[in-house]
């Protein structure tokens, strides 16, 4: 599967195809293949704090997300259904524990109520893709670099 980075992309789909794009096809340069090496691609993306890092469950989960988005993003491309995939994004993005804020002039955003940071990691992602969807960008992004 192609890294999927469109330099194009609207804004929420920009941390998505980047983060599904830090798997190519050599796994010695995939910049999340150590929790180390995770944790500074999530802090260089603004998602992690300086002073945090990652779980080795947290890690491991951060990769079943990523594989997640990348099956969801290859049935886009493939212009196919496919419900595992679909299942096992949204069990991934449920870490980030997601609540509705509605601010005094009425606007409403996504927010993560968690106070860890995975969990705001993930938040971010599930954000990204929601308003994404509400763009109607989302079904428009695929996994390969050039949109098709």
């Amino acid at each position: 599967m192609s890294a999927p980075h469109s330099p194009a992309a609207p804004s929420p789909l920009h941390l998505v195809e980047s983060f599904a794009g830090t798997l190519g096809a050599e796994p010695d340069q995939d910049p999340l293949r150590t929790r180390e090496e995770a944790a500074d691609w999530l802090r260089a993306e603004a998602l992690l704090p300086a002073e945090a890092g990652l779980t080795n469950s947290e890690h491991a989960a951060l990769l079943r997300l990523r594989e997640s988005i990348r099956d969801v993003l290859a049935a886009h491309a493939d212009g196919r259904e496919d419900p595992a995939a679909a299942a096992r994004l949204t069990k991934a993005l449920a870490d980030g524990r997601l609540v509705l804020t509605v601010d005094p002039v009425g606007a409403v955003r996504l927010a993560s109520a968690a106070r860890a940071s995975y969990s705001s990691v993930v938040a971010a992602f599930a954000v990204a893709i929601a308003e994404s969807a509400a763009a109607g960008t989302w079904l428009r992004l695929t996994s390969s670099p050039d949109g098709e």
